[in-house]
């Protein structure tokens, strides 16, 4: 566990609570700098620490003792802190239960509550999001999620097709088992030709995402922080590229055009969402077409790839200002 100034230091007083989940440097850059230039009394609780680390949550006082430290969550951002992340993402492989993966994630969403500021906030997750952006007015493509691919092609009734498992790196961590996962796109035809071949029936035996592959001029990796904009302008071979091919991939910071930072703002105001990594297309047209949005995406890369790391910056201001807000 890491944590800023003296054992005693934060005793019964308000800090940040950084809970870490599944891997990835992203709040350890935010303790940093938090710790650093900004001045925040900050507790960062990392992955292989959690199921080892003595922790109790006051439900009457909101007092939070980590290993003998109580503090005072003003501010929790916790990632990939969902039963299903915390059991794929154990290490040694196995070594938690399903039940206490979920108890682990229940009492960190107590602990988040219990805070006056909770990050990344929001609940609306998987194609639900896709439904919720249609009603808003923000344009998706057509989806179906079916384990029976050229069904759910058929129901699409798209000539090209984006067949994908999002996420699948959070819950299948071994990068022998990524082929099966990767996105693809494929036409129609060959979707009912591979069935044909196969003997037709479900596919994969498990559901994935088939979806309408639209035609784009430009797709954005667009961040969201608590009304803050950052957007990277990404362009790549094949959709599995940045995992097979990374060094194919060509990341740019850009400008967030209009009509796509008004989209991520009005699905942020409607799902109380601080923070989340919006994946978008952008047509010919000018109009922004809805992904996904991932309340826990990963910003680390894309700074690496374009050379500019201002999402971190804004991280760590965005709760900065939170920390204040929420202590005044």
């Amino acid at each position: 566990m890491s944590r800023s100034g003296d054992p005693e230091e934060h005793d019964g007083k308000a800090v940040v609570v950084l809970v870490n989940c599944a891997g990835g440097r992203e709040l350890e850059v935010v303790r940093d700098a938090l710790t650093g230039p900004l001045e925040t009394p900050t507790l960062l609780i990392r992955q292989d620490e959690i199921p080892s680390t003595p922790m109790a949550l006051d439900v009457d006082t909101g007092l939070l003792d980590v290993a003998g430290q109580r503090v005072r969550p003003a501010v929790v951002w916790v990632r990939h802190g969902s039963a299903c992340a915390l059991l794929a993402q154990a290490r040694p492989a196995g070594s938690v239960t399903p039940l206490q993966a979920e108890s682990w994630s229940g009492f960190l969403r107590q602990v988040a509550a219990a805070a006056a500021a909770a990050l990344p906030g929001g609940t609306v997750v998987g194609p639900g999001q896709l439904v919720d952006a249609r009603r808003l007015g923000v344009r998706t493509p057509r989806t179906v999620v079916t384990n029976d691919v050229p069904a759910g092609a058929r129901e699409v009734g798209a000539p090209v097709l984006v067949v994908k498992t999002p996420d699948f790196r959070l819950f299948e961590p071994q990068p022998l088992n990524w082929p099966a996962c990767l996105p693809a796109v494929v036409g129609r035809e060959e979707v009912a030709q591979s069935a044909a071949g196969a003997g037709g029936g479900p596919a994969g035996g498990r559901p994935v995402v088939v979806q309408e592959y639209v035609a784009h001029s430009r797709e954005l990796r667009v961040y969201h922080l608590d009304g803050g904009i950052c957007a990277f302008e990404v362009r790549k071979p094949d959709p599995s590229s940045p995992l097979t091919d990374p060094d194919s991939v060509t990341v740019t910071r850009v400008d967030c055009p209009g009509p796509a930072a008004e989209a991520v703002r009005t699905l942020c105001a409607a799902w109380d969402l601080r923070y989340g990594a919006f994946d978008l297309l952008v047509s010919d047209t000018g109009e922004p077409v809805f992904l996904e949005a991932n309340p826990d995406g990963d910003w680390l890369w894309f700074e690496r790839k374009a050379g500019w790391h201002g999402v971190s910056f804004m991280a760590a201001v965005m709760v900065r200002e939170l920390f204040v807000r929420s202590t005044s």
